[in-house]
C-alpha cells in the first residue's frame, strides 16, 4: 500500500512519518490533539521554556492549538527516523473527556516515558480501525479509539474537548479541509459569517492575517505529505494549491529554511539553529 495519510470519519486519521534527515520544523502547529509513536530514532520538541525528549519506543501525546519547534532524528545506525502519529474524531474525543476520568488533562505536552504493553498494542488496534475500514466495523474501529484513549487516561493524562477557539483557528480548520481551493478573504469570511472588514480586523487583533494563515496552513500540509507519501514533489505542490512547482519551493523555503527535497534526502545536516546541536 502506499504511504500516505489514511482518514476514517468519525473515527480519526493516522499517518507513518518517515525522515532520512536531521531538520528542524520550526513553529509546527498541532491542530487537533495528537498521539504520536517513535519507532527509531528521537524526537525533540520545543515549547516556550521548555523541551521534551521522545526517544524510541516512547509515546508522547500533544493538546491542541499548540505551537513546537520540532527536531526529528535519525537513527545512527540505520539513518532513518520513523514514527506513527494517529489524531482521534472530535466527537470521540468530547464524548470520552465528559466520562469517568482519572488523569490530568493534557495542556501541552504528555509523554510516555516508556508506553505500557496494553497502551501500545491499542494505539497500534487503533491505527489498525481505520486503514482497515473494509475489515473493522465503524463501532468497533471507535471502541478500539476508546480503548486507546482509557490506556492514556491511565498513564495520567487525557485530551480535552476541542473547542472553536478564535477566529484564526477557526479560519485555519477551514482551510485545512481543502488546501487546494482557490481560497479568498472575502469567501472565507462570508462562511465564517463577518464582514471582509471584520475578518482581517479580528485576525490582526491575533497577531495573523488571512495570508499567513493559508500560506503556513498549505506549508505545514506540504511538510507532512513529505514525510508521509511517496509522490512526486509536483504533486506535493499541486495538492497544496501552488500550480507552479518553483512558486511552491520557494514558499517552502522561506517557510522552513530549507527546500522541500531536504525533507527525503539523507546525508548530512542543514537548516538548523547551532543551539540545537
Amino acid at each position: 500500500m502506499e504511504r500516505t495519510i489514511v482518514s476514517r470519519e468519525a473515527v480519526g486519521v493516522t499517518a507513518h512519518i518517515t525522515q532520512r534527515r536531521k531538520l528542524l520544523m520550526a513553529q509546527i502547529l498541532i491542530e487537533h490533539p495528537t498521539l504520536i509513536v517513535v519507532r527509531q530514532g528521537r524526537k525533540l520538541l520545543r515549547g516556550i521554556g521548555q523541551e521534551w525528549h521522545v526517544d524510541p519506543g516512547m509515546a508522547v501525546a500533544l493538546a491542541a492549538d499548540q505551537r513546537f519547534d520540532v527536531v526529528n532524528t535519525p537513527d545512527a545506525e540505520t539513518g532513518v527516523y520513523e514514527a506513527d502519529w494517529l489524531v482521534c474524531a472530535p466527537e470521540i474525543v468530547t464524548r470520552f473527556a465528559t466520562g469517568g476520568i482519572a488523569g490530568k488533562p493534557i495542556c501541552d505536552v504528555h509523554v510516555l516515558p516508556s508506553a505500557t504493553r496494553a497502551f501500545s498494542d491499542a494505539f497500534v488496534r487503533a491505527r489498525q480501525g481505520i486503514f482497515e475500514e473494509s475489515e473493522v466495523p465503524r463501532a468497533a474501529a471507535t471502541a478500539r479509539i476508546v480503548e486507546m484513549l482509557a490506556w492514556l487516561d491511565r498513564s495520567g493524562g487525557y485530551f480535552q474537548c476541542e473547542s472553536s477557539g478564535s477566529v484564526s483557528r477557526r479560519v485555519r480548520l477551514m482551510l485545512s479541509e481543502n488546501l487546494g481551493a482557490k481560497w479568498t478573504a472575502p469567501g472565507v469570511a462570508e462562511q465564517v459569517g463577518i464582514s471582509e472588514a471584520s475578518l482581517r480586523r479580528r485576525l490582526a487583533e491575533e497577531g495573523t492575517s488571512f495570508n499567513k494563515l493559508l500560506i503556513d496552513a498549505r506549508m505545514s500540509r506540504a511538510l507532512t505529505l513529505l514525510q508521509v507519501t511517496d509522490w512526486p514533489i509536483i504533486q506535493i505542490a499541486f495538492e497544496t494549491g501552488y500550480e507552479s512547482p518553483s512558486r511552491f519551493s520557494v514558499r517552502f523555503r522561506e517557510r522552513f529554511g530549507y527546500c522541500p527535497s531536504a525533507v527525503r534526502t539523507p546525508d548530512g545536516v542543514i537548516a538548523e539553529s547551532a543551539d540545537l546541536l
